[in-house]
């Protein structure tokens, strides 16, 4: 049985990890659960360890240490994946249709290109239909 595929950005995997402040934490963490259950299959790509890394340290105050510490517990949970060249047309394509960073229409491209969702809270995203919201991800 082939289980269905979510792609988590880096909006939805940061909560994995930090709640403070942080909207829609249990439906994000819904995900990891229902991945360790193997209800899903889950990618992430190797683009959100620099955008969790860079808001650890940046916006969160987590020290270097504990920064170090959970990207190492996120890449054991779920092995980043890179983009292939289609995938990365893709992006290329959607990037410009909708007027979105080449960053965040990688994860839309991966989702489409897999046959997967996008999971994802950032807006720009959400308004071109390209994702859905955590509480959304099982509808």
């Amino acid at each position: 049985m082939t289980l269905p595929l979510v792609v988590a950005d880096a909006s939805v995997v940061l909560k994995w990890f930090h709640a403070a402040g942080e909207e829609a934490v249990e439906p994000a963490r819904a995900i990891l659960e229902a991945f360790a259950r193997q209800q899903i299959d889950l990618v992430i790509l190797d683009l959100a360890i620099y955008e969790i890394g860079d808001i650890l340290l940046r916006v969160a105050g987590a020290g270097p240490e504990a920064t170090a510490t959970l990207l190492g517990a996120l890449t054991e949970i779920c092995q980043p994946v890179m983009l292939s060249g289609p995938e990365g047309a893709t992006a290329a394509r959607l990037a410009s249709e909708h007027n979105l960073t080449f960053q965040d229409a990688a994860y839309a491209a991966v989702a489409q290109e897999r046959r997967g969702r996008l999971v994802t809270l950032t807006q720009e995203l959400l308004e071109a239909k390209l994702g859905v919201r955590p509480e959304d991800a099982f509808a």
